[in-house]
């Protein structure tokens, strides 16, 4: 029996159409880069392979590629997987031979091993990194308030970026996030960030084409900040600050402390949800990992430590009065 395979020739053949298709179903711009991205991966190990037509083990043996000699985590892979596979049910729509029988929904999901429990930085790591970011220059301010604000509010690098100067509504003290899947959300700010913001949006008029371009963080180029720039400029200032609570300090660690450092101050889990703006509460309790200040709190201040404390006593106790007896006898 014959597999049932896609020609090289075919699934090269339309990748335009499809991507152009959905911008036509105006899906989101970052959605289309990515699915291109991923597309040209497949079809560049495709042609290193010389592979002339896919069939499933063609695609297992890319997914263990990316794996093992690409190395990606398996959030990528995944990515990667789902964008071939929807390019494939398009490639069944336009009649292309062999991609209707093809079994893609059978790929394996990959998974992470499990590495223990997720630390996160202390706030005094937070205080010295965001310190660091000195204020000399207007780029440096914009680094400076770009990732106090991540901080601040919880946001994600991208929802940060994509904040416009009419988002911030200083009358009314609140903020217009525009998170994944387009949705929106409206954070409160505090005294201290408007005011932080307010002086971020009077330097920010010595870049070129502020008046043209609505974007709160631009570039020196006068674009809307791109995020590897910003975590470029994220790691120059990581790099010089030596070692802290975790090795791997990104961007994105800002939002995960913002998370744990507001369950040690007690907030309520709901309300973190959506400031984070989380579609499930499950995944608000992924980023939930307290602080070891707050784990060695809850151990000191447990009754248990009462009980020992009165166990020891009692011990010491029995200790002497065993000793008085031996000298008696």
């Amino acid at each position: 029996m014959t597999a049932v395979a896609i020609s090289r020739d075919d699934f090269d053949r339309y990748i335009n159409d499809y991507l152009d298709l959905r911008l036509k179903m105006c899906h989101q711009p970052s959605s289309i880069l990515a699915a291109r991205k991923d597309l040209n991966v497949f079809a560049t190990y495709l042609q290193c392979k010389n592979i002339k037509s896919i069939d499933g083990s063609t695609l297992l043996d890319f997914m263990a590629w990316l794996r093992t000699e690409r190395k990606n985590c398996s959030g990528s892979i995944n990515r990667k997987q789902s964008s071939i596979r929807m390019y494939i049910r398009h490639l069944a729509l336009r009649g292309a031979h062999g991609a209707k029988e093809l079994p893609v929904a059978y790929l394996p999901r990959a998974r992470d091993p499990y590495s223990g429990p997720v630390q996160t930085l202390e706030f005094e790591e937070i205080l010295k990194l965001l310190s660091a970011f000195n204020k000399k220059t207007v780029i440096d301010s914009r680094n400076f308030t770009l990732f106090s604000l991540i901080y601040a509010l919880g946001l994600r690098l991208s929802e940060a970026l994509g904040i416009n100067l009419e988002d911030i509504d200083v009358k009314k003290d609140l903020i217009t996030i525009r998170g994944k899947g387009r949705k929106v959300r409206t954070i409160p700010l505090t005294d201290q960030v408007k005011a932080m913001l307010l002086d971020w949006i009077i330097m920010r008029k010595a870049l070129m084409n502020s008046n043209d371009n609505h974007a709160l963080f631009l570039s020196k180029k006068g674009k809307r900040l791109s995020g590897r720039m910003a975590e470029h400029a994220f790691k120059l200032v990581r790099d010089t600050m030596g070692n802290l609570t975790i090795s791997r300090v990104v961007p994105h660690t800002l939002r995960h402390a913002f998370a744990s450092h507001a369950i040690d101050g007690e907030a309520d889990v709901l309300v973190l949800k959506t400031i984070l703006g989380h579609a499930s509460i499950k995944t608000t309790e992924l980023y939930l990992h307290p602080s070891i200040k707050s784990l060695r709190k809850a151990v000191t201040d447990h009754v248990s430590s009462d009980i020992l404390n009165e166990l020891k006593q009692n011990r010491i106790g029995v200790f002497k009065i065993q000793k008085r007896k031996e000298r008696v006898a």
